[in-house]
């Protein structure tokens, strides 16, 4: 993981939720040039990177989140209408092997994405490929050259990130003799805006990628501009996307400080067996579910009163709302 607590007293600098994301920085209105583009992305990326650098223990919690966020916004670019809960169910409540659905498959190679290091992000595109069954065919080889020269160029990260990105969405939309990636399913945007993803923290030394360009992108305000993305203006607008996506995660980073603090505050007060193992594994990861294994060390009966007793005491929630199949997370 990008961070493990040392303990779940959350002590050191990781211990406060961090600052507030300045207004100053945040993009709102569309920016007139490249240069102030380019200047809100810089500005909103360096206080992402800020809060990365801080080695947060709840960093396993906070880029599935993104994961989440982005399939979402995938699938609303599918004209599908699954949301995040219902990609909640399909992820979890999908046997081990079995196919999850669109929206669901969506979610895996977004998963994928933040599960390697960035180094390993070859392994990571081949099956998140597999996975939305997009050939591994000469597009995706030109793709993949497309993010080597960009991980190993000298222009900076935020460029690199959104030639990447454009170049990847023409191979893979424009890709003669086989169907139409750039279509309704939107494959090739989505791997496009997942490769700029990889690129962006291989030049900004993040030890794993953050889902960020999909979920501005494939949002309605960006799906606006998307039609003219291969215009003279295209960079300005991943720039600005790329802005608006790092000022999110600074506000959602903010907010998981927030609520990690309240769970291990609640420590103490837990005396289950297992407890410490259960409270790592909801600062690892989006959602969890009673039968989930957590190291071995608590039954599904116990989770459920453990997950039950941290929800009483405010310190995480119940993600589904049923009475039964419960999901639970920060």
């Amino acid at each position: 993981m990008l961070a493990r607590a040392d303990s779940l007293g959350m002590s050191g600098p990781s211990a406060a939720a961090p600052a507030a994301f300045p207004p100053w920085a945040r993009a709102k209105n569309r920016p007139d040039s490249e240069a102030e583009a380019a200047f809100l992305a810089g500005a909103a990326l360096a206080r992402l990177d800020a809060t990365l650098r801080e080695n947060p223990p709840w960093a396993g919690v906070f880029r599935q989140r993104l994961a989440l966020a982005a399939a979402a916004m995938s699938v609303l670019r599918a004209g599908r209408a699954e949301d995040q809960t219902a990609l909640r169910d399909a992820f979890h409540l999908t046997r081990p092997g079995a196919d999850p659905g669109p929206a669901g498959q969506r979610l895996l190679a977004w998963r994928e994405l933040v599960a390697r290091s960035a180094g390993q992000w070859r392994s990571s595109i081949a099956v998140a490929a597999e996975v939305l069954a997009v050939p591994n065919d000469e597009a995706l080889q030109q793709a993949i050259d497309a993010v080597e020269a960009g991980a190993d160029g000298a222009r900076p990260a935020p460029f690199a990130a959104a030639q990447v990105f454009a170049f990847a969405r023409r191979a893979l939309t424009q890709s003669a003799g086989r169907r139409s990636l750039g279509g309704r399913g939107g494959e090739g945007e989505l791997l496009a805006a997942w490769l700029a993803d990889s690129v962006l923290a291989q030049r900004l030394k993040w030890p794993f990628a953050l889902p960020l360009l999909a979920a501005s992108l494939f949002s309605p305000a960006g799906r606006g501009a998307r039609g003219d993305l291969a215009d003279g203006a295209a960079t300005t607008r991943v720039l600005f996307a790329t802005a608006r996506a790092a000022a999110q995660a600074s506000d959602l980073s903010a907010e998981l400080g927030r609520r990690a603090q309240r769970l291990c505050e609640a420590a103490p007060k837990l005396r289950a067996k297992g407890a410490r193992a259960a409270l790592q594994a909801l600062l690892d990861d989006d959602s969890l579910s009673v039968s989930a294994k957590i190291s071995g060390q608590i039954s599904a009966r116990g989770a459920r009163r453990l997950f039950d007793r941290l929800v009483a005491l405010s310190a995480i929630r119940e993600l589904t709302g049923r009475a039964t199949f419960r999901l639970y997370g920060l």
